[in-house]
């Protein structure tokens, strides 16, 4: 697949300039009502304040750059830059709004509305992180293709991409800025979710520096690994005939089932974590609803 370089700059895709082979390039007005929003627009998140200055600048001064569509079929307009003019045009409620248009791919489309929302950095890390796994994914790109395009290191791109895998929770805290990645990236060397959103609310709560919230990260991970080594350590220490009696009660529980065995004595301990699973392990042995 052919990749249009955009390592310098959106003019790699939209030239600056209005001369195209020595003629200026052709400025349409179409209606409001037929364009359609861009498919590919990597940004979901719009400063209200912003769009309502713009629309002030707009009613002043009019739209001074056309915004930039690809046609479609039955008379409708994709767009490809200028949803904030899109926006604040609607706000005034203008029936037309000068446009360019063009012949873009779906590729295009994408490598152009990242870059653009990058490049004026209007792109909270999600959407940014959800972008690059796009272009990943859906196009084929690897991590050093799309870290040319947007400017970027490979690492840098496969940690933005990496986030993604952290609970909804954190990522809605991302994008309401009470976390920055630098926050988040930690994060992802805990392996149980819960902890997770129990650490970034920690994060949060103390207003922790990085680095602070690295060495949180750090003391957690170093607990849990002195708790696996000790657990490792004590089925190691169980007579065959305990440990398969434990593994098979885990099965059937679903959930930690401890064997303690004290020469003939011992206790069996069942962990759960809600109401909800208490129900559900006490339906398993009395074999009735405890819902």
């Amino acid at each position: 697949m052919g990749k249009t370089g955009l390592g310098k700059g959106l003019a790699a895709l939209i030239p600056v300039t209005t001369e195209v082979s020595g003629e200026e390039e052709a400025i349409a007005t179409i209606k409001m009502s037929a364009i359609v929003p861009n498919a590919f627009q990597p940004r979901r998140v719009f400063d209200e304040d912003k769009l309502k200055e713009l629309a002030t600048s707009i009613q002043e001064h009019g739209v001074v750059q056309p915004i930039v569509v690809r046609q479609l079929a039955k008379g409708k307009y994709e767009l490809v830059v200028g949803e904030r003019r899109v926006r604040a045009c609607q706000i005034l409620g203008k029936e037309e709004i000068p446009a360019v248009i063009k012949e873009y791919t779906n590729e295009q489309m994408m490598e152009i509305a990242l870059v653009e929302n990058i490049q004026r950095q209007d792109l909270n890390p999600i959407e940014e992180a959800g972008a690059y796994k796009r272009l990943l994914t859906e196009f084929n790109y690897t991590q050093e293709q799309v870290a040319q395009k947007v400017s970027k290191s490979r690492p840098f791109v496969a940690n933005m991409v990496r986030l993604l895998n952290l609970p909804q929770r954190i990522l809605d805290q991302l994008v309401a800025g009470e976390l920055t990645i630098g926050h988040a990236r930690p994060l992802l060397a805990i392996v149980d979710q819960e902890q997770q959103i129990k650490a970034a609310q920690e994060i949060i709560e103390k207003k922790m520096t990085v680095r602070e919230a690295e060495e949180l990260v750090r003391e957690i991970t170093e607990n849990k690994n002195k708790k696996k080594n000790m657990e490792n350590k004590r089925r190691a220490n169980l007579p065959p005939e305990i440990l398969d009696i434990e593994t098979r009660l885990r099965e059937v529980c679903g959930t930690k089932v401890l064997v303690k065995a004290k020469g003939k004595k011992g206790k069996i301990e069942i962990n759960y974590y809600s109401n909800d699973d208490l129900n559900r392990i006490l339906a398993i042995f009395f074999q009735e609803d405890f819902t």
